[in-house]
C-alpha cells in the first residue's frame, strides 16, 4: 500500500513539473526505471496507480491530474486572477520576485486588483531598476517574498490562473510556494502568450505584451510593472475569450487546451521499432 502511495506521489510531482500529462512510456521510466518500456506495458503497471488515486485520471492515452471543478466552468462563469511578476533576474532560484501585481475578473468583468512590492533579500540589479523604476529603499521596507506570496494566494483563492508568458511567472510563484508547503499551484494555468500563437496565427507578427496590447487597444498601458501588466493581460485575456468562443470554447478547460503548447506526438510511431532486430543486416519484414 505504501508503495502505491509512493508511486502515486512521484507520478503527481511529475505532471505538475512538466505543467500537462505525461505519456506513458515517460511516466514508467520515471517510476519504474524502465528504459524503453512499450505502450501496453507501461499502461498495464500504471493502471494500478492510477486507479488507485483520486488525483491521478487517464485523459487521452495519457497519465493527468483529474480535472480541478474550476475547468468544467463556463468561460464566463469562472473566476481568473491574471498575475504579473517583477523580479530581480530570469531564473527562478537564482533570482527573487520584487512584485506582484494581480487583477480578478469575475463573469468576465474586472473584480479586484492586488500588488504588493517584495523584498527580495539583496540588491536590485541596476538594470531591472532601470526597467522598472524600483529602488533598495523601497524594496527594503516590502513584505518577504514568503509573506507576499501569501497574500496573492489568499486573494487568488482557487481562481483559474493566467499570466502572459506563464512559464516565467509561475515558475517563480511555485518555486517560493515550495518553499512555503512543499507543493507546487495546483491551480488550472492559461497562458496568453500561448492562447494568442493560437487563435491570431497569421494576425499579429508579434506575441509579447506591449505589442498584443496595441493589436488589442488596451486602456491599461504595460510598463514593467506588475499591476500595469497584469491589467493590460487582463484585458487581452477578455478579448482572447471571445475570439476562442467563437472557436467553439465553452469551458476553462477547452481554454487551457487551446493555451496547452503543442507537443510532438511521436511515442505511437516509437513503438514500431519495438521488437525490432538490433545488429546491422538486410531482413524481409512480413505481416
Amino acid at each position: 500500500m505504501q508503495l502505491a502511495l509512493d508511486s502515486a506521489d512521484r507520478l503527481v510531482e511529475l505532471i505538475e513539473e512538466r505543467r500537462g500529462a505525461v505519456a506513458p512510456e515517460e511516466a514508467a521510466r520515471h517510476l519504474f526505471a524502465l528504459t524503453r518500456p512499450p505502450v501496453g506495458l507501461a499502461h498495464e503497471l500504471l493502471d494500478g496507480v492510477v486507479s488507485a488515486d483520486s488525483r491521478l485520471a487517464w485523459h487521452a492515452g495519457a497519465v493527468a491530474l483529474a480535472r480541478p471543478a474550476a475547468e468544467q466552468l463556463l468561460l464566463e462563469r469562472a473566476t481568473y486572477v491574471v498575475v504579473d511578476l517583477e523580479t530581480t533576474g530570469l531564473r527562478p532560484g537564482q533570482a527573487r520576485i520584487c512584485e506582484i501585481g494581480a487583477v480578478r475578473i469575475r463573469a468576465l468583468a474586472e473584480a479586484g486588483s492586488f500588488q504588493t512590492l517584495v523584498n527580495p533579500g539583496g540588491p536590485l540589479p541596476p538594470a531591472v531598476a532601470r526597467l522598472t523604476g524600483l529602488a533598495d529603499p523601497l524594496l527594503r521596507r516590502a513584505p518577504s517574498p514568503s509573506v507576499a506570496v501569501r497574500r496573492f494566494l489568499a486573494f487568488a483563492g482557487d481562481a483559474v490562473l493566467v499570466a502572459h508568458n506563464a512559464r516565467f511567472d509561475l515558475g517563480f510563484l511555485d518555486r517560493e510556494v515550495e518553499r512555503l508547503n512543499g507543493r507546487r499551484i495546483a491551480s488550472p494555468v492559461i497562458d496568453t502568450v500561448a492562447l494568442a500563437r493560437r487563435l491570431l496565427a497569421g494576425r499579429a507578427e508579434r506575441l509579447g505584451l506591449a505589442s498584443l496590447a496595441h493589436f488589442f487597444g488596451t486602456a491599461a498601458t504595460p510598463c514593467h510593472r506588475a499591476l500595469p501588466d497584469a491589467e493590460a493581460t487582463a484585458e487581452i485575456l477578455l478579448a482572447l475569450i471571445g475570439l476562442a468562443q467563437e472557436r467553439g470554447a465553452r469551458t476553462v478547460e477547452d481554454l487551457v487546451t487551446l493555451s496547452a503548447p503543442r507537443q510532438r506526438r511521436v511515442y505511437g510511431k516509437r513503438n514500431l521499432a519495438f521488437g525490432a532486430p538490433t545488429l546491422p543486416g538486410v531482413y524481409l519484414f512480413r505481416g
